[in-house]
């Protein structure tokens, strides 16, 4: 597995100057690391990251639900198909 730096520069930047200078925008995310915030007004709206960084995340993701899943396995603590649609809102 590649060992990756978990210090993590970022950037904050306006919706417009992100649209301006999109290019480099991916530049700093996808080549140098940096996780761009993105803010429409005042509020911090979305973020910017390399694609290596979103995949740590899904990683990370996947795993915290499989020990989710383990655990609840081991504790005997099942839902029902019901149970998971009704906390899901569907």
């Amino acid at each position: 597995m590649k060992k990756h730096n978990t210090a993590h520069a970022s950037n904050t930047v306006t919706a417009t100057k992100a649209k301006a200078s999109f290019s480099a925008v991916l530049t700093q995310a996808g080549y140098q690391g940096q996780r761009i915030i993105v803010k429409k007004g005042r509020r911090p709206t979305a973020v910017i990251l390399g694609y290596e960084d979103f995949q740590r995340l899904v990683d990370l993701e996947d795993r915290y639900e499989s020990a989710l899943l383990t655990k609840s396995l081991k504790d005997d603590r099942f839902l029902t198909l019901d149970d998971v649609t009704r906390r899901l809102g569907l």
